[in-house]
């Protein structure tokens, strides 16, 4: 799995979770900077508002998909969209993995 596709699957896990009935107590803020592009670190900003606010995750994602429409960021979109959700459990842990990549990477620029 590349790291494109846990990031989209993490952003996908918090976007699919009213549609998919998740329990939503586990849920946890991003590190938006570890993700890898422009666009998916602007979904993970906007998630992590929704997230202290009211984590209305169907209204974002039917938000996001409106401005997105016919943009440049489509694919990256569509990219997001066609990941699995997953369980917040499993999803904090794939983005445990995507703050590790970033650290050492981070670390490397040093």
């Amino acid at each position: 799995m590349t790291n494109a596709d846990r990031e989209n699957a993490v952003l996908s896990s918090f976007l699919y979770s009213d549609d998919m009935g998740t329990d939503k107590t586990n849920t946890f803020l991003l590190s938006a900077d570890a993700f890898t592009s422009d666009f998916r670190k602007r979904v993970a900003t906007k998630i992590n508002a929704t997230t202290t606010i009211d984590k209305a995750y169907s209204l974002l994602s039917y938000d996001l998909e409106n401005s997105i429409e016919g943009t440049h960021y489509e694919q990256e979109w569509i990219n997001i969209l066609a990941q699995t959700p997953l369980p917040f459990t499993l999803a904090k842990r794939y983005h445990d993995d995507i703050r590790k990549d970033f650290s050492k990477k981070d670390g490397d620029r040093i």
